[in-house]
Order: structure tokens, then sequence, then C-alpha cells
């Protein structure tokens, strides 16, 4: 297991190489982060224009909520869509909540990392990570959703006495496996409606789950209140 600092333009980030699902408690210890924070697992993917007003200001909702009850979040980590976006606002709002983005080393690159070698049908793409991220946890796999297990089980880690949620924006089959994971391991499920494709597929869905829990993405206060809820957050958690 290794470790790099990755520069960035404007910041310097802390990346961990785990090998082998074993060496995840250990890796995200070195993270230096505390383990015991109340959890967020947001998923999804591109963030289509029909849809765009109403997923970002879920988004900045979420980030203002997580800044200010101490929530840690895990997420992609990738440059776009959800991922991308929720680096952004962190970003923008001075936000310190823990950002922690879990991905796959071999699909993956930052500046002076490892190029694409893709062409035509041949080599592998890599997608660059956000760079507003404070910290990285890459993984083996050679398919996106490969990490999906190791997300889920980073949120138990980090939750430890407290409580997790995965929430849901827009996202396809990858989000799915996500979700079948998280429900697998008893973990709730938030699918905001209006940010389209399978979060919407969900909200239609009147046999889903009884652990899935559908929100409007435009209403900002039911969102909160249903995150609050999950995690058991009363309003005195608040950052100092």
């Amino acid at each position: 297991m290794r470790t790099q600092m990755i520069d960035f333009p404007d910041r310097k980030t802390f990346c961990i190489f785990p090998d082998e699902r074993s060496d995840l408690e250990q890796a995200l210890f070195e993270l230096n982060l505390e383990d015991d924070y109340p959890v967020i697992v947001l998923i999804g993917g591109a963030i289509n224009k029909p849809q765009a007003n109403a997923t970002l200001r879920a988004i900045q909702t979420i980030a203002k909520l997580a800044h200010e009850k101490k929530i840690l979040v895990i997420c992609g980590g990738t440059d776009m869509g959800v991922m991308a976006e929720i680096g952004q606002v962190r970003s923008q709002h001075n936000y310190t909540f823990p950002l922690v983005g879990i991905t796959l080393e071999d699909l993956v690159t930052w500046p002076n990392g490892p190029q694409s070698t893709k062409f035509l049908w041949w080599g592998r793409e890599r997608w660059q990570l956000e760079p507003h991220y404070p910290y990285f946890v890459l993984v083996p796999g050679s398919h996106f959703g490969d990490e999906s297990s190791w997300i889920v089980e980073a949120a138990t880690i980090f939750s430890k006495d407290n409580r997790s949620v995965t929430i849901l924006i827009n996202g396809g089959e990858i989000s799915r496996k996500d979700i079948q994971l998280s429900l697998e391991d008893g973990r709730p499920v938030i699918a905001l409606s209006h940010t389209g494709r399978l979060a919407d597929k969900i909200a239609q869905d009147f046999e889903r789950n009884k652990l899935i829990t559908v929100v409007s993405a435009k209403m900002d206060e039911r969102i909160i209140e249903v995150i609050n809820s999950i995690l058991h957050i009363d309003r005195t958690r608040v950052t100092t």
C-alpha cells in the first residue's frame, strides 16, 4: 500500500492506494480523519440539462448541511457530473466537511499522472480526478462499479457508532449496483426525484424497497429533514 501527494494547480491532495480490501481500514486511518462521523455516500453521474437547476440546488443543500453538521461525504471523485459538482461547491464556499473520493486507480489520472492509452477500440481511457477533493482512495479494478463494494465498506468504517445514508442523484447502472449494495448492508437510500434517469425511475416505483425514501430535489427543507432524521442528527451538531 503506497501513498502519494497529488499536485493540483491550487492544492496538494493526499492519495492512498490500498492493494486489497483487507487494507482498507488501515488506508482510511492513514487519512488522519476521525473514525466516527455521520456519513453520506453521494452517488450519481452526468447532470442532464433539463434537470440541472434542481440537481445543482440539491447538491448545494447537501454540501451546506454536511459542513454545518460535520458529515463526512464519500463520492466517486472523478471530474464529471455529481462527483465534480460536490467538490466544486465545497471549494467555492470554503466548506470544511471531509470529502473522500473513492475510485479506480487504473481508470483515472491527475497532473503528471498516467495517461490514457485509448485509440479507437483499443487501450484504456482515464478520467481526470476532481481537483478540489481533499482525499482520494484509489482502489484496484478494471471497470467502473468495481469500486462500489469499497465505498460501502468505507462508509461503515467511517460511521462506526454513527449512521450513514446513500443519496442518489440521477444515476445509471453503476448507481443501481451502489444502491443494491447499500440496501444489502442495511443502509437507507434517499433518491432525489427531478434529477433524471434512475432516481426518477425509482420515484415512480411504488413497490420499491422500504429503506428507500424519495424526496424532490426541489424541496431543500425536506432534503435536510430526511437526512437529519436518518442520520439522527439534532440541530445542535454544528461546526465551531
